[in-house]
């Protein structure tokens, strides 16, 4: 972390759907943050507001219209630098609210973007709603995107200038359980983590585990596999696992918290995402940290993480067989397994420490502040 400054800058709100405590992947990341935050850094410890509460909750607008009142006071008080999360769909319009009411006060806007398509959402909407979304991100001072695919949506879509779009990619702590040493005799251990979902590809998963290079094939690998996370299409794949014959192999234990993710990585071999579409997936840098081999899609800055080979195995999205024939290589080779996880760890440890994180925030920070104080627009 960079030396402070004599003088402290400015408060930051940050604004967010679901907060630290509803706010998924993001506000997983927002936590591990303020986690890691130093006494001595040149700003201080954001202060999270919550935009939405709980998904799908009846409650939704009275937070949002909390996170408007809060915004206000800070504005007329504080006049803090607003640093704001922004997806697609719902998210959108309630942060392109807050932008317009920053902008009201004249404050200091970070838009950071890390919707998992935002290309192909914007793609879908009539044209005044997408100009309206430009406006919302030319209006903030820094836009900060996850990966160059998220960079380019922002210069070539949303016409943000160039220099003022930078990529932070997310980052976790080290792991607070050590791993588990597994006996050569005993089942390699398989596991997903996420929302089960078609997205998230559970259903390509599903199948490529019933795959007969997995379950008939000569010399099969022994493999159990879980299924972690909570959401309305758990109990389908439950029903298609039994249907596949695989309710002896594969658990669904529905969502776990922290601890209990840190547990599972801590037990486990390989992480899978055969996911369709990704921000940064949070559980991918988790199993990175761990020193896990990584099988997944080459989707969203996934492909910047994840080298082909080196780091892990990718496959592409839909591609069942390639996917079970990855799985296969990684149950079959415990060196191969071995090799990939201890790069993972290495590139984890350079890249994607949560240590590291809040000195690169606020450099973005730092940036916008620079630019206020010598009046650059």
């Amino acid at each position: 972390m960079r030396k402070p400054s004599s003088l402290r800058q400015k408060q930051v709100l940050v604004f967010t759907a679901g907060g630290l405590e509803h706010g998924g992947g993001i506000g997983r990341m927002i936590g591990y943050m303020c986690e890691a935050w130093p006494a001595a850094a040149n700003w201080p410890k954001p202060e999270v507001v919550d935009t939405r509460g709980p998904a799908r909750k009846a409650t939704a607008p009275v937070f949002f219209a909390k996170a408007i009142l809060r915004l206000i006071v800070a504005g007329l008080t504080v006049r803090p630098l607003v640093h704001i999360h922004i997806a697609g769909r719902g998210s959108s319009l309630r942060k392109g609210i807050l932008v317009g009411v920053a902008r009201l006060f004249g404050l200091q806007v970070v838009l950071h973007q890390h919707d998992f398509d935002y290309r192909r959402f914007l793609s879908k909407l009539p044209k005044p709603v997408v100009s309206l979304l430009r406006w919302t991100f030319q209006a903030a001072e820094a836009v900060v995107v996850l990966g160059e695919a998220d960079r380019r949506t922002a210069t070539e879509i949303l016409g943000v200038s160039p220099d003022r779009v930078m990529i932070v990619a997310n980052a976790v702590p080290a792991p607070r359980l050590a791993k588990q040493p597994r006996q050569a005799s005993e089942a390699v251990r398989l596991v997903f983590l996420g929302d089960p979902s078609r997205r998230k590809g559970v259903h390509d998963l599903l199948d490529a585990l019933s795959h007969p290079l997995l379950t008939e094939a000569e010399g099969a690998p022994d493999w159990r596999a879980t299924i972690a996370g909570g959401g309305g299409e758990l109990e389908g794949f439950r029903g298609t696992a039994i249907e596949l014959g695989l309710e002896d192999r594969v658990s669904f234990p529905g969502w776990v918290n922290q601890e209990g993710a840190q547990a599972l990585l801590a037990a486990s071999d390989v992480l899978i995402l055969p996911s369709y579409g990704e921000g940064m997936a949070m559980s991918v840098l988790e199993a990175m940290s761990f020193g896990l081999a990584i099988v997944c899609t080459p989707v969203g800055a996934l492909a910047e993480v994840i080298e082909d080979g080196s780091t892990g195995l990718l496959i592409q999205p839909g591609d069942v067989n390639g996917l079970a024939h990855a799985l296969r290589r990684v149950l079959d080779d415990q060196d191969l397994r071995h090799r990939l996880g201890q790069a993972a760890q290495a590139r984890y440890v350079q890249s994607y420490d949560a240590r590291t994180y809040p000195e690169r925030i606020c450099a973005v920070f730092d940036a916008v502040h620079g630019r206020a104080r010598f009046g650059v627009g």
